[in-house]
Parts: C-alpha cells; sequence; structure tokens
C-alpha cells in the first residue's frame, strides 16, 4: 500500500501523515521528501551543499535529483506501507510515480486548503517552530500553485486523486481521510482489541437483546 499525501505547505499533511499513523497504520513508513532531501544535505558532499542552499532558498531541488533520492529508499523498503508528503512536486516527478510503484496499489490525498488559513497556520507554526523555509513561505506557496494543476493533470492519466477540504479541525480531516482511504475499520479494529486487553475475557452486546462472550 502507497499513499500520497500532496497539497500546499502548511496544508496539515504531516500532522495527518503521523495520525494516520497512529490510529490506523502501526506499521506505515512516513516518507517526506524534504527530510530525505535533509539528509542528503548534511552529508557535506557538493551536491549536498547544492541541495541545502536551495532547500534555505525556498527553491525547487531538481527533479532528476528528487525522483532518484525517493526511488532509492522505496527500494530499500521493500513493499512495505508507505506514505509519502511532499512528493510530487512537479509534472515530471507526477510521471516518475508509474515507474516507482508499477507493482503498488497507489492512493493520492490532495489537501484543499484556503490561502487565508494558510498563511495563519504558517504564522502560528513560525512562532511555535524554527524552520527556514517558512521564512520564504510565499515564494514556496507561489511555487506550488504555479506547477500544481500540470501535476494533478499529470497524476490523472494513472491515478484516482481525491480531494480533501482540509479547512476544518484536524479530528474532523482525520475522519474524511479515513473513509476515503476505507480505513475506517482500522479504528474500529483498535478499539475492539484495546477493549480485548483490558478485559481479556468479558461479555459485550451484540445488539438489544443478545451477550457474547470474547475470549482472546
Amino acid at each position: 500500500m502507497v499513499i500520497i499525501f500532496i497539497g500546499p505547505p502548511g496544508s496539515g499533511k504531516g500532522t495527518q501523515a503521523q495520525i494516520l499513523k497512529d490510529n490506523s497504520l502501526p506499521n506505515l513508513h512516513l516518507l517526506t521528501v524534504s527530510s530525505l532531501l535533509k539528509e542528503k544535505s548534511d552529508d557535506g558532499s557538493v551536491l549536498g551543499n547544492d541541495i541545502k542552499k536551495k532547500m534555505d532558498n525556498g527553491d525547487l531541488i531538481d527533479d532528476t535529483i528528487v525522483i532518484s533520492v525517493l526511488n532509492e529508499k522505496v527500494e530499500n523498503l521493500n513493499n512495505e506501507q508507505i506514505l509519502i508528503d511532499g512528493f510530487p512536486r512537479s509534472s515530471v516527478q507526477a510521471e516518475s510515480l508509474n515507474s516507482i510503484f508499477k507493482n503498488s496499489l497507489v492512493s493520492i490525498i490532495n489537501f484543499i486548503v484556503s490561502d487565508e488559513q494558510l498563511l495563519e497556520r504558517i504564522k502560528k507554526r513560525s512562532l511555535e517552530e524554527s524552520r527556514p523555509d517558512d521564512s520564504v513561505y510565499e515564494k514556496r506557496l507561489g511555487i506550488y500553485k504555479k506547477s500544481h494543476n500540470d501535476i494533478i493533470n499529470s497524476l490523472n492519466k494513472y491515478y484516482e486523486v481525491i480531494d480533501i477540504e482540509a479547512n476544518n479541525e484536524i479530528s474532523s480531516i482525520s475522519k474524511k481521510i479515513a473513509g476515503k482511504l476505507g480505513l475506517n475499520w482500522c479504528i474500529l479494529y483498535w478499539l475492539l482489541n484495546a477493549f480485548l486487553i483490558i478485559s481479556p475475557t468479558q461479555e459485550i452486546s451484540i445488539g438489544k437483546n443478545s451477550r457474547r462472550k470474547l475470549t482472546r
């Protein structure tokens, strides 16, 4: 299973990715392209230093570099559950998904958030965290908007892109995502499992007039 979150910077992709892992898919590997690139930028190489400079300035990294870094990581994970945040960021990267994940089921969630809400979130985040890329947020948002339609058109050639209105409360957005991915059963499973851990043998109600004993 491969899940891809796309959306503007500050749309809550990272937050929702962690919630999905914590509540529904505990074995999910969370991959952010920015983290993968940061790992490379810290290795002291000429390429790494070039990546670092571009990231600090809010510039896009060359498609070939991004695709190569991601593909290497995916191959190492060997078909495990993956969620990717921050990819694709260009139509070229979008086209590459079909080859990177040619034998995998891919679900794509597109976060839709108003500009006003995005700016409010970024201002709040800048007060709570120290992120160099937030200082060039408007530039990053402009780059995102310029390429977004082309990315969606490229993705639609191979996949269904699921739009999620992400202006709401975090919990509301989480429920929408779980529903679209067909993961509501996971939430029920973990609730039931927690019940059984608390009480290995206990009667529970199944309907109004019947009771059934569950034993682990």
